[in-house]
């Protein structure tokens, strides 16, 4: 089931940080006060760090290990 958390929540980083770009760019036209953008900021950032400690611990955990090939 750990598996599965994580690409979880790969997909929803995935997903949700473009989607949430966009709302910042419609709420910046729409929405002149700072405070929706700068919550949409922090959710964007911690959406981009979140994206980037699961892929790097993809590339260290399954990168890892050399695969032999089968004439050996």
């Amino acid at each position: 089931m750990k598996a599965s958390y994580l690409m979880f929540f790969g997909y929803v980083t995935m997903i949700g940080v473009p989607v949430l770009l966009v709302l910042l760019a419609l709420s910046t036209l729409i929405l002149p006060g700072r405070g929706v953008q700068t919550v949409l900021l922090i959710l964007i950032a911690a959406g981009a760090v979140l994206y980037g400690a699961i892929g790097i611990r993809e590339v260290f955990v399954h990168g890892g290990r050399k695969r032999e090939s089968p004439g050996r």
